[in-house]
């Protein structure tokens, strides 16, 4: 694979890992508002799961092409 994979792929997973701990976690440290009935900091967190998985999945697409080895 290319350089700008790797790049693309290690930036997404570094600015999805920041936004779930130090600095992100200072921003969406509240109760209040609640998000689907959970505190905005458990809707933080999963929120930015669902951005890795989808990232790391667009990723596995690219380089695999979505056909599955066995």
């Amino acid at each position: 694979m290319t350089k700008t994979y790797h790049l693309l792929t290690g930036l997404h997973f570094t600015l999805c890992t920041l936004a779930m701990i130090w600095p992100g976690a200072l921003i969406a440290n509240r109760i209040e508002p609640t998000v689907l009935g959970l505190p905005f900091l458990f809707f933080w967190y999963a929120l930015w799961m669902l951005v890795l998985f989808a990232g790391m999945w667009v990723a596995f697409v690219v380089r695999h092409g979505g056909s599955r080895h066995e």
